[in-house]
């Protein structure tokens, strides 16, 4: 009896573990479907950002210190995040003045591409392709806050491109917010 329970919770654990890699698979696949198709739909294309609506995929985030490159979409539900990262609505639109505000998940499954977020040191560059362009920005502060500092996204020197990336802490845990912010140089 002791072999029959001690095979079967070997089964659940290996189910457990290969369902874990198929979901993660299976995001990074769809993630880079949306960065392929975006940077091939933007090759000839004016600009259309008042006309992004709710979940379509408005640029590229990429971080080369962190190995990441992910689609961004417009709106930051729970259904946007399950395969992207999300831009606040309100807030500025790659490489315009104001605050550029960006927020995803480090989840053990579906939505992982802020992971690693913590490993951006001041001075990181973070890029973003919008309609055929790549704004770059610099980091220039990180900071940890509590879930109610809203403010954080909002646009404090219009005279500023900025960009603030936005996601929990401790990893897997949630409790508190991770804020990286940069400045746009281009």
């Amino acid at each position: 009896m002791k072999r029959i329970i001690g095979k079967l919770l070997i089964l659940v654990g290996v189910l457990i573990i290969g369902g874990v890699i198929y979901i993660n698979h299976r995001t990074t696949k769809i993630n880079q479907a949306f960065v392929n198709e975006y940077k091939e739909s933007t090759k000839n294309i004016e600009s259309r950002k008042d006309e992004y609506q709710i979940g379509d995929v408005i640029g590229v985030l990429n971080i080369p210190k962190i190995d990441l490159e992910v689609a961004i979409k417009r709106g930051i539900t729970n259904e946007i995040l399950k395969d992207s990262v999300g831009h606040f609505e309100n807030t500025a639109m790659p490489g315009e003045y104001g605050n550029f505000s960006v927020a995803g998940h480090r989840a053990y499954t579906s939505n992982k591409f802020f992971s690693n977020l913590d490993e951006v040191e001041i001075g990181d560059e973070i890029n973003v392709l919008f309609e055929n362009k790549t704004h770059k920005y610099v980091v220039n502060s990180i900071e940890v806050v509590t879930p109610d500092k809203v403010e954080v996204v909002d646009s404090t020197d219009k005279s500023k491109k900025e960009i603030t990336l936005v996601t929990c802490t401790p990893k897997y845990v949630g409790s508190h917010r991770l804020i990286v912010k940069g400045l746009c140089i281009n």
